[in-house]
């Protein structure tokens, strides 16, 4: 907790007896407060870090179901009956993936389907067999794993993008990429363009819409010498990369099949709308029990 002492009995000296005396009473209620606001923030770690422990089986057993990873158990469908239509018997031992579960996830987020995914990214979306989510506050660090089948775009099994954060909960400063191996004719990400004048003719990459635009490799640090118009250009990039792995890592991953059944009301904050920070809820100050509520309105599940 940080509680400027010394500065306030050094500024509280060069007031009048009354007034010295009101504003000591109003430091003591000012040191509660802080004491209460750190409280908080210790209570709402724990908080966190319960949620994560308790979630982390069902994040595993999800990716095992939707992969074909394990049967499912007879304790997962209870109440499976009351899915089957009257010639319908209830098969435990099928363990295959889910067809095109991912593919079918991605597209129905009218966020990405408007915004970020191309028309030729749907078979590339089919080959994905798995998507993780990663996260380290301590080292302010964020990130996805996509995993594939054999495709013919790329030979690559996994793609990797991890964002490093200013602070904790700082814009994004840094990202890394795996980078891509485009099979021959196959890069949907860039489209060449070729432009004819009197002297030579000249080729150009034209970047396209596609959700494999996330991967890239950007770096403030290499923007410092730019001009003011090439810097927000490629912070742009960054934060249009950033936005689509906080998407994909707060809303998507964990409601997942309310976004394959296409049930899923997005949240509104990820309209692609700019936020003002000042009127963001993200910057108010929240009891515990508003904390609380807040946590259950975001995931908003009710069986």
């Amino acid at each position: 907790m940080e509680f400027n002492y010394d500065q306030i009995k050094e500024k509280l000296k060069g007031y009048d007896l009354q007034t010295k005396i009101q504003l000591i009473a109003l430091s003591q209620c000012l040191y509660d407060r802080k004491n209460l606001d750190h409280q908080q923030d210790q209570e709402l770690d724990q908080m966190e870090a319960d949620y994560k422990r308790k979630v982390e089986p069902l994040i595993e057993a999800s990716n095992q179901i939707i992969s074909g990873q394990r049967l499912v158990k007879e304790e997962e469908v209870e109440d499976l009956k009351e899915y089957l239509n009257a010639q319908e018997q209830p098969i435990l031992d099928n363990q295959e993936p889910i067809e095109n579960y991912w593919s079918k996830v991605l597209l129905n987020s009218k966020t990405l389907k408007t915004e970020v995914i191309g028309d030729k990214d749907e078979p590339l979306l089919k080959a994905i067999t798995n998507i993780k989510g990663f996260e380290n506050k301590e080292q302010h660090k964020l990130g996805l794993v996509f995993q594939f089948k054999a495709n013919d775009y790329f030979p690559e099994e996994e793609l990797k993008v991890e964002f490093q954060l200013a602070d904790k909960v700082g814009e994004p400063i840094k990202v890394e990429s795996t980078k891509i191996n485009w099979k021959e004719g196959k890069n949907i990400s860039v489209k060449i363009v070729k432009k004819k004048n009197k002297q030579k003719k000249k080729v150009k990459e034209v970047e396209q819409k596609t959700l494999f635009q996330l991967f890239k490799n950007l770096d403030v640090k290499d923007w410092e010498k730019l001009e003011e118009d090439k810097k927000e250009e490629q912070q742009q990039k960054m934060d249009m990369c950033y936005d689509i792995c906080r998407l994909i890592y707060d809303e998507i991953l964990p409601y997942s099949l309310e976004y394959y059944l296409d049930v899923h009301v997005e949240d509104e904050d990820y309209e692609g709308d700019d936020v003002d920070d000042d009127e963001s809820d993200d910057d108010e100050e929240l009891t515990k029990e508003e904390a609380i509520k807040r946590m259950k309105e975001r995931r908003g599940f009710k069986k």
